[in-house]
């Protein structure tokens, strides 16, 4: 068998080529390692309503470190968007029930990654291939695209419509100077809504002081109970009481219309009554006086005789009958 002999050239460049493999080897182990290729992943999902910015190879970050990659971006029948994602062993445990994810973009122009927050440590722990919960959020981006400022710009358009209705509407003098008179009746009723706060709170106060309010409260209750005790027997003996009151309410309004006619009469002669009455009097006592000495006179003091017997007479006989 023939020997191979290699020179001191050939030997110094298989050393180089070895030491390159070897190199090249170990940077892809490295690089294996620090990308998570031998650890495990924990696959998990989320929805979302627009799939804008996120597809299969997506990054996955956590607290600003990266996590894992998203697999798959599926649309389902009710047309949300629904992400299959993993993440590392070593985060699983930071994910909780009130973990959210959220596409977020790390710098302005850059392409958006899924993050998902930390959850609290009071949260159970989520099981691999569960779903977590999504946030929806905007940025510059999303804003200036086209899909997004389209919607944007017919929108401002309705919006300058209603301004511009609404500018000419003011153009009329008339409806500027009610304007202006609206905004001027604001201060009073500011400042009458402030004095009635203030004795409002004066109330609640003299309310409140030695519990008046409550000691006001408690007997309105043993009134109530009382009443409550009282008008059965009122009902009983008296079923008729309040058709009988709304008679003698009747009764007292005709009375009071009544009234209102004779009144007028009375206080026209009102003031001649302490006069009247004076000779009303005299005028009595003048008669008497007249009557007596009539009495006394011999044409009629026969006569007065027989009518007193008269008199006596018939008051006898009551008594006799009894």
């Amino acid at each position: 068998m023939m020997r191979v002999r290699f020179n001191k050239f050939e030997r110094v460049a298989g050393l180089f080529v070895l030491v390159a493999v070897v190199g090249f080897l170990f940077s892809m182990l490295s690089v294996a390692i620090k990308q998570g290729w031998f650890e495990t992943k924990i696959y998990l999902t989320t929805t979302f309503e627009n799939a804008d910015g996120i597809h299969p190879g997506t990054s996955v970050q956590m607290a600003g470190l990266k996590a894992g990659s998203v697999e798959s971006v599926d649309l389902t029948h009710d047309n949300k968007i629904l992400v299959r994602f993993y993440m590392l062993s070593k985060f699983h445990p930071k994910v909780k029930k009130d973990s959210q994810a959220q596409l977020t973009r790390p710098f302005i122009i850059g392409e958006r990654v899924l993050e998902v927050t930390v959850g609290s440590e009071k949260e159970s722990q989520v099981p691999p291939e569960a779903s977590i919960a999504s946030y929806e959020t905007m940025d510059l981006m999303t804003v200036m695209s086209g899909k997004k400022l389209g919607n944007y710009l017919e929108t401002m358009s309705t919006m300058v419509e209603n301004l511009k209705t609404l500018a000419e509407a003011f153009l009329d003098k008339n409806r500027t100077q009610a304007f202006i008179n609206m905004f001027d009746r604001v201060d009073p009723l500011l400042k009458n809504l402030n004095t009635m706060s203030v004795e409002v709170i004066k109330l609640s106060k003299q309310a409140t002081k030695d519990e008046n309010l409550a000691i006001v409260l408690s007997q309105l209750t043993t009134t109530t109970k009382e009443l409550n005790k009282i008008i059965p027997d009122i009902n009983e003996k008296a079923p008729n009481l309040a058709k009988d009151l709304a008679t003698v309410v009747s009764n007292l309004s005709v009375l009071t219309e009544q009234f209102k006619v004779f009144i007028p009469a009375i206080a026209e002669v009102a003031p001649d009554l302490p006069r009247s009455s004076r000779r009303a009097l005299e005028a009595l006592d003048e008669a008497v006086v007249l009557l007596k000495a009539m009495e006394k006179s011999f044409l009629v003091r026969g006569n007065v005789q027989e009518v007193r017997e008269e008199e006596s007479k018939q008051q006898r006989k009551p008594a006799a009958g009894k």
